[in-house]
Parts: C-alpha cells; sequence; structure tokens
C-alpha cells in the first residue's frame, strides 16, 4: 500500500463583512442519506446482520433502454451492478456526472464508471473496500477504512481535469476523511494522482464531514462539508478546505487549508461555486446557502465570497431576500409515486450545487411554494445572483421548476444547474406524483428568456417501476443530488446525470424497489423559445392557422415553421419545414405572429417552430397538436386550386385505409389526358398533386408512390375531368383551364 501523501493543514481566522441585523430562522442540518446508510451498514456489519445486504447470486440484468424523442441517452450503473462491484446493496445512489472533451465521468454512492461520448463503458470500479474487507480498485491507494459514501465528480475546464472525492466515516477507532483524486489528463484512462484529506475535526468534540460540496476556480479545488460530531450526531458547523492545484496536478504534494468561513449563527448548508472564465478581482469563489432561511415572511439567499484563497483567504458575507417563495411553516413533505403509498423521501431545503459565469452566481434548492400551482407541493427552484459588484450582490433572477405539465400534483427535487458562455441553462432534477413512478427529467432556459422561465420539462429516464427500498430504517431514502454539467468541447451541449425507478426485481426484507442511472445528453437546441402563446385552429376551408406572441426578441432573424402529421394508421412521420416567417429582431415588447398552413387537410398534425438568430443559433417551441378532423366517408377528393388555372393547379386526395388509387385527368369528350398518381396511397395520408397543362410532364408533387405521365400535346383552354378511383369508392370533379 502506498504512503498516503502528507498534506499541510493551517486554520486560518476568518474575516466578514458586517451581517444583517435580522434573526432568521433556518432548517439544522441534518445526516445526509447516504451517511445515514453507511453508518447503518457499518452497524449491521459490526452486528454479523449484513447477510440479507448481499449481493444475490444471480442479479436480475437491466434492459438497455430507447432515447428519448428530444435527447440522446446512455445508460450508467444500477443498483444491482453496484451490488456486484462491492460485495453488498446500497442505498441511495448519489449520482452525479461529469463531462470532458472525450469522455463522460459518472460517479454513485460507491462506484465510479466512465464512458466515451459514444456511451461505449470504458471503466466500472468500486471506490471504497467492499463489505468482504478488500480494498476498492479505485481509491485502492489511500487504503480506504470501508465503503464510501456522498461522491462527487467535476470537471476542470482549467487544466483539463476531472476531480473525484469521497467520504468515509468510521466510528471506532474515530476517522474521517475526504479522499480526493484528480486525472493526469483530460483522458481518465491516463491515470489518477491521489490524496486523502484528515476531516476529523474537533468542534467542542470530535467532528467528521458529511455532504461535501465540490468546485473549482482558477488556482485551487474548493471542498465544503457538514461537521456532525461522533458522540449524538449533533451538527456541529460547516468548514472549507482549499486544495491547491499546484504541486498536486503535477504529482506533487497537495497543500491543504480548512477554514470556518461562517458567521455566527449563520452555518448552515453551503455549496461552493464552480467558476468559469476569469473571476473579478482576487475572487476565488463563491460559497451559497439555502436552507429554509426565513424571517417569517421572506426568505434568503446567504453567500459568502472567498478572496485570495492561496496567500491570505478572507471571507465576506453578503445575505439578502429572495421575497415570500417559500411555506417553512408548512410541512416538508415526501413525494408520491404510483402503485404504492410509500413516499419518496425529499430530504430538505439544502442547498445542492452552484455556478459562477459571466458575473452571475447561479444554485438550486427545493422549496414549498405557499401559493400558485405548485403551493404545497416540495418544488425544485433556482435563483440567479448578479456579482458585478461584489460589495453589494443582487437578485437578478428566479424561479420554480414546476413538474405540474409532467403530472397533476407531480413534485420536483434533487436539481442540479449547468450554465454556458451565452447564459443558457440546463437543470436536471428528479420528478414523482401518484399518477407516475419517479424518474429522472430536465428544463432549461436559454438567454432571451424571459425572467422566471423555463421550459416545460422532458425526461431523461422516465420511471418504470414503484421503488421501496429503506432497509429497515423507515425512510425511503431517494438521493441526495443529481449532475448537470456543460459539454467543455462545445460549450453548447449539456449532461444531465440521475437516477429513475427501474422495474422491481431484487426483493428482499420485504420491500423491493431497484434504482438505475442514465446520462442525458440535452443539446442547447432542445431548449425551445419562450413563447407567451402558441396556438392552433382548424378554418371553415380547412386550412390550419397558427398564432403565437413573443413576450422578448434578441437578435431574431425569423421562425421556420415544421409539421408532422399523425393518422391512426401512418403514426407520426420526421419535421418538415412548410414555411418561414421573418422576425421583428431586437424588441423588448410582445410581438404577434401568424401563418397559414394551406397544405394540411385531414388528419392529426404536430407544429414547432424553429426560432433563428442572427447568429446562427436557433431553439425550438413546444410542439402543439392540431385534429382537423377525419377522412369523412373514409374518402376524400378536393377541389382543385387555383381553378380555373393555367397552366398548372394542384389537386389533393385522402384515403382512410391503405389500398390502391389511381387519379385520371379527362378532357370533355371523356378521353384520357394523363394519369398523374397510380399506386397505393397510404390511409391518413394527404396526397398533393400538381398538374400540368403544358405538354411535357404531369408531377405527381409528393404522391412519390405515383407515376407520372407525359402529355401528348398542349391542352387548349375548356373544362375538364379528374377522376379518383380506389378500391372502395370513385368521385369525378370538374375544372377549367382558362388561358
Amino acid at each position: 500500500m502506498m504512503r498516503i501523501i502528507l498534506f499541510s493543514m493551517i486554520i486560518l481566522a476568518s474575516f466578514f463583512s458586517p451581517a444583517q441585523e435580522n434573526s432568521l430562522s433556518h432548517e439544522t442540518p441534518t445526516i445526509s442519506v447516504g451517511a445515514e446508510f453507511n453508518l447503518f451498514l457499518q452497524e449491521k456489519i459490526r452486528n454479523g446482520e449484513a447477510a440479507d445486504l448481499k449481493v444475490a447470486d444471480s442479479p436480475m440484468s437491466f434492459q438497455k433502454l430507447e432515447s428519448t424523442a428530444l435527447i440522446t441517452t446512455y445508460e450508467g450503473i444500477n443498483f444491482d451492478e453496484n451490488a456486484t462491484l462491492n460485495g453488498s446493496y446500497f442505498i441511495p445512489p448519489d449520482p452525479i456526472g461529469a463531462a470532458g472533451p472525450n469522455h463522460l465521468v459518472s460517479v454513485v454512492n460507491c462506484a465510479i464508471e466512465w464512458f466515451t461520448k459514444a456511451g461505449v463503458k470504458q471503466n466500472s470500479q468500486r471506490l471504497g473496500r467492499n463489505s468482504g474487507g478488500l480494498v476498492g480498485s479505485f481509491f485502492a491507494t489511500l487504503g480506504p477504512l470501508n465503503a464510501t459514501f456522498d461522491p462527487k465528480v467535476i470537471y476542470d475546464q482549467y487544466n483539463g481535469r476531472f476531480i473525484v472525492i469521497t467520504l468515509e466515516q468510521q466510528s471506532s477507532p474515530q476517522a474521517s476523511r475526504i479522499l480526493v483524486a484528480v486525472s493526469q489528463t483530460s483522458n481518465p484512462n491516463d491515470g489518477w494522482y491521489f490524496h486523502s484529506i484528515n476531516s476529523l475535526i474537533n468542534i467542542g468534540s470530535n467532528s467528521w464531514a458529511d455532504y461535501p460540496g465540490l468546485a473549482v476556480g482558477t488556482d485551487a479545488i474548493y471542498i465544503t462539508a457538514n461537521m456532525f460530531t461522533f458522540s449524538g450526531g449533533g451538527y456541529a458547523g460547516g468548514r472549507l478546505w482549499i486544495i491547491a492545484k499546484s504541486p498536486f496536478y503535477s504529482g506533487g504534494t497537495a497543500t491543504v487549508t480548512v477554514h470556518n468561513p461562517y458567521p455566527a449563527g449563520q452555518a448552515t448548508t453551503y455549496q461552493p461555486a464552480h467558476m468559469f472564465g476569469t473571476p473579478q478581482s482576487n475572487v476565488g469563489t463563491f460559497l451559497i446557502a439555502y436552507s429554509g432561511l426565513s424571517d417569517g415572511t421572506n426568505e434568503y439567499v446567504n453567500v459568502v465570497r472567498v478572496d485570495n484563497p492561496l496567500s491570505a483567504p478572507t471571507f465576506n458575507f453578503q445575505q439578502f431576500s429572495l421575497g415570500n417563495i417559500d411555506n417553512t411553516t408548512g410541512a416538508y413533505n415526501n413525494a408520491p409515486q404510483l402503485g404504492t403509498p410509500t413516499l419518496i423521501a425529499t430530504n430538505d431545503r439544502r442547498s445542492l450545487n452552484a455556478v459562477w459565469r459571466n458575473n452571475s452566481l447561479w444554485s438550486v434548492f427545493c422549496i414549498v411554494p405557499p401559493s400558485g400551482v405548485d403551493a404545497g407541493q416540495v418544488t425544485a427552484h433556482w435563483v440567479r445572483v448578479n456579482t458585478t459588484t461584489l460589495g453589494s450582490l443582487t437578485l437578478t433572477d428566479q424561479g420554480n421548476i414546476g413538474g405540474e405539465s409532467i403530472a397533476t400534483g407531480c413534485y420536483t427535487f434533487f436539481p442540479s444547474i449547468a450554465v454556458n458562455s451565452s447564459n443558457d441553462v440546463c437543470i436536471g432534477f428528479s420528478a414523482s406524483a401518484s399518477t407516475i413512478y419517479p424518474g429522472a427529467y430536465f428544463t432549461g432556459r436559454v438567454s432571451s428568456d424571459p425572467l422566471g422561465y423555463t421550459i416545460n420539462p422532458d425526461s431523461v429516464r422516465r420511471g418504470r417501476d414503484y421503488y421501496i427500498r429503506t432497509f429497515g430504517a423507515g425512510s425511503n431514502r431517494w438521493g441526495d443530488y443529481s449532475g448537470s454539467c456543460v459539454d467543455p468541447a462545445d460549450d453548447q451541449t449539456f449532461y444531465v446525470f440521475n437516477q429513475y425507478a427501474f422495474t422491481r426485481g431484487t426483493p428482499f426484507s420485504g420491500e423491493d424497489g431497484r434504482w438505475a442511472t442514465a446520462f442525458g445528453v440535452v443539446p442547447v437546441s432542445t431548449l425551445p423559445v419562450e413563447l407567451s402563446s402558441f396556438t392552433a385552429k382548424v378554418l371553415k376551408n380547412g386550412d390550419i392557422q397558427l398564432n403565437w406572441r413573443t413576450e422578448t426578441e434578441v437578435s431574431n432573424y425569423g421562425f421556420d415553421i415544421e409539421r408532422s402529421q399523425t393518422s391512426d394508421v401512418k403514426g407520426q412521420t420526421e419535421w418538415t419545414k412548410i414555411g418561414f416567417v421573418e422576425g421583428h429582431g431586437n424588441s423588448n415588447s410582445p410581438k404577434d405572429y401568424s401563418f397559414t398552413d394551406n397544405n394540411a387537410g385531414y388528419g392529426k398534425y404536430s407544429y414547432r417552430l424553429k426560432q433563428i438568430d442572427t447568429d446562427g443559433q436557433f431553439e425550438y417551441s413546444k410542439i402543439i397538436e392540431v385534429d382537423a378532423g377525419n377522412i369523412p366517408g373514409g374518402f376524400v377528393l378536393e377541389q382543385n386550386y387555383p381553378n380555373p388555372f393555367n397552366p398548372s393547379t394542384k389537386i389533393k386526395f385522402a384515403v382512410a385505409e391503405t389500398q390502391s388509387a389511381k387519379l385520371i385527368i379527362y378532357d370533355v369528350l371523356g378521353n384520357e389526358v394523363a394519369i398523374p398518381f397510380n399506386g397505393t396511397a397510404e390511409g391518413g395520408k394527404i396526397y398533393e398533386v400538381e398538374f400540368s397543362a403544358k405538354g411535357g410532364s404531369a408531377s405527381g408533387g409528393n404522391a412519390s408512390s405515383g407515376s407520372s405521365f407525359r402529355l401528348v400535346r398542349n391542352l387548349t383552354s375548356g373544362v375538364y375531368f379528374y377522376r379518383l378511383e380506389t378500391q372502395s369508392k370513385v368521385e369525378n370533379r370538374k375544372m377549367l383551364l382558362l388561358k
């Protein structure tokens, strides 16, 4: 076993700006779900009662699932695979993932995996010691004491490295460590540097670290943690560790300092901000906290700015109001799920992660809205703080991530947030309701969206079954967090890593539930343009009129109108561009638009808008569906348009059932002039055939399965007839050629 690298630990005095004089109540941090289970498992092992947690001899295999409609997804580690690696079953998964230029790295409670960006798995290892006492593969050089908990992974875009941390705690003899790994390059296969931080700190009595926050800045790694006493498990405060990148990133001895950066009475769960770009002045990072901080009416956020992190760190504390966003006097409930009265644990209001970019600090947590459609339901919430004036931070924007578009009474929880250089945002989260199983979802916004707006959520993986997994401790533990990140290679792709409930199949101790994980690949183009309204109506002549309004527009070039057709027979086809409407350009006021689809006809259609900006970027709107009615009598032959015509006209027809069809043109004497269509007509499809009276070919238009017949001569002015013959019906119509 390699010798653990020694490090220097310096406890520095903290410096603060004066705190506000208001007295705020907040939730006292509790032990994380991951730590709770880790302690539970250690107790079971000590008492010889862990046999029921041992991995089954033949765990059920997990089927690979298809990607969702909007995004590509890759399966990650799951309940049984994790148990195979570690020798025991573990909950909760505590999933989080990160993207590098060419790889994806993910961690769960006690395992690590990495993939290529094509979803090819290259490595799968346990993090710590397994239940049989064998040293784990990944942190083996640090001599893990037991199975780890609360792991996290991020990608350091400044230096092209992945950073992984995980925690371990032991009650007898007392021990607490933070295990740290940094990849030697941006490729995790090229090797890692490892380091162990002794996080056993005497704060009145010996305390151990729990629920870490992990972030990176230009020169340092930042780790926060809540501290709990070994005796009684009471909350003792919070700590911040700062690890200098140099010389650690080149394999040298790591230099670590530990700090208490919080004013008296303000210690709670803080998350360090993952920094992007060049920070202002000597700023290292920001620590942000929300845990139901309230004066009885309004809720507040705490921010600690960390300056001069590697020389003489100082800590500037600020606090500001979010308004009345959270009913902190009401119950913080667990989430319902389909198929069982057993609820999913949503934990508490603690801050979950943070990002700083372009002079904005973003963070996510959960609240219980006091009013609105999400009132009384645990709901994910995001905030944006303007840091331009360091001495006076201000709230710029905030919003709820409601789940009502997913299911009525839907709870949303364990959010994570990522931001690109254009201030486009992606937020991953979990969701569950009495009518759906708990699953993984995402939402987001583009920089031009109105204040408070996020798109209707879409799924990474919907839950497949209900989930019950308490291991006798009473709480149906779902997790502690999720992971969202932006692709450092293109800055236009987000990755969301989260868990979802899979099909039950590993029963023991009278309960059953299996978690699985997945990466969702979310391009910015899947974050639709904001429309305050987007509607459609069927006009009397059968045309479909689309109407929409934008609240704001930034460099808007225009809108492509795209359509797909749905019918009982055919199903949904691919999206087709059917028109373009020019935009109004830069505007801060509402603008109305309209487009009429003259080429729809009978059947069911879906429409979406593609807003194209002058810089070539684009976003999609939500999708609306229109039912233009059934095909009357199973057969329709419409009047040609235009009529009279010269020299060409269009003829539409449709049949309800797939069958052979023939469209014939006659003159007044009954002579056959042309047969523009002769083939199989698909049920529910609208066919449009263009017929020309000039000598040459009569085109089959979009009726690609039909035939085109050459006219022997130019036609003269006069009356002509067209006839549609099918297996079920024959119909004739008249048309007029005027030259």
